[in-house]
């Protein structure tokens, strides 16, 4: 038989026991708490860190191409909307007319960790918007002209020399109808490649070359650029290049009044670098331009037309010009 001091002791055992073991499971409930915190701080501040680093990689990434791929267009503002190991990098651009600004388009892309299979937000951005020009209609033309999709102004056009197209823009005759003062940009398309210098030589006073358009264009590049059928036993024409699809070129800037060849080549070996989405495209252009050298060189860039701006008065000095191809009209200021 037990005795009562004995009962007592195990008693005070057991409780002492229970106490202990949720000591013991308060204390693990605790560090379990502690660390959960600590590792997902530390899981949420690696991911920021990493999200910060491919924003900065993406908007560099996208300057850099805008570089070589938008005439007379130069980005304004960068908005980054961020979400878990990915993000969406909005940004804004403008163009500029013998120095007034004039806001031109909006574009977005989503960027992410490469092992990272999801992105936030969305992708694109309209680019133009295709309308119906009275006088093309009237003379047939079977593409109509593009439009700016945020403010409705015209979008430039460019015509390869080498490429046969149906019906050639010339927008060189509507400058009559514009006020002498009126400040506006045009793209226009020479009747065949030409150096940088003869280029320089060969432009009229009125005008100010902004962005020289360079020849790329290897055998990959001409999908779509020689008639083809319509798939009703018709024949299409090729339409001419527009600003967003694989026009590339160099120019002077905001900050740079000068512009010479080899800023397109340093553009092209500062992207190979990169090795971003349009490291590919880079390698093309380059290899394309240094044929079996080691190295693509100044006299290599051939200009394929080139981006003036100037007055009305200014640029009707381009009427009757040979080596104009084609004349296309973008964006017009007015000069306040």
């Amino acid at each position: 038989m037990t005795a009562p001091w004995e009962e007592q002791e195990d008693q005070n055992l057991v409780h002492t026991l229970k106490k202990a073991k949720r000591k013991s499971l308060f204390r693990s409930i605790v560090i379990s708490l502690i660390v959960s915190i600590l590792t997902l701080t530390a899981i949420f501040f690696g991911a920021a860190q990493l999200v910060e680093r491919r924003s900065t990689e993406a908007r560099y990434s996208e300057w850099m191409y805008m570089m070589i791929s938008s005439p007379n267009e130069f980005p304004s503002g960068f908005r980054d909307n961020r979400g878990f190991l990915s993000g969406v990098m909005e940004v804004n651009t403008y163009k500029i007319i013998e120095g007034v600004p004039v806001p031109w388009n909006e574009k977005w892309f989503n960027y992410n960790e490469w092992w990272f299979p999801f992105a936030t937000g969305a992708y694109g951005g309209t680019t133009h918007l295709s309308g119906t020009d009275p006088q093309m209609k009237v003379e047939r033309y079977e593409y109509n002209r593009q439009y700016n999709p945020y403010n409705g102004q015209r979008e430039l056009a460019y015509y390869i020399p080498q490429v046969k197209y149906g019906k050639i823009l010339n927008d060189l005759p509507l400058l009559t109808k514009k006020e002498p003062d009126e400040l506006m940009e045009m793209a226009l398309s020479f009747d065949k490649p030409y150096s940088f210098d003869e280029v320089k030589k060969m432009l009229p006073e009125g005008t100010r070359p902004v962005w020289y358009w360079v020849d790329t264009y290897d055998e990959t590049s001409w999908f779509n650029l020689e008639p083809h059928e319509d798939g009703n036993g018709g024949m299409i024409d090729p339409e001419p290049m527009a600003s967003s699809s694989g026009v590339y070129g160099f120019g002077i800037g905001p900050n740079r009044d000068e512009a010479s060849p080899d800023d397109f080549l340093e553009h092209i070996k500062n992207g190979l670098k990169l090795k971003d989405n349009y490291h590919s495209e880079y390698k093309r252009i380059q290899q394309y331009l240094k044929k079996d050298k080691n190295e693509p060189e100044a006299g290599d860039v051939r200009i394929l037309g080139v981006v003036v701006t100037g007055s009305a008065a200014g640029l009707k000095n381009l009427k009757g010009q040979p080596y104009i191809r084609g004349a296309v009209l973008g964006a017009v200021a007015d000069n306040y």
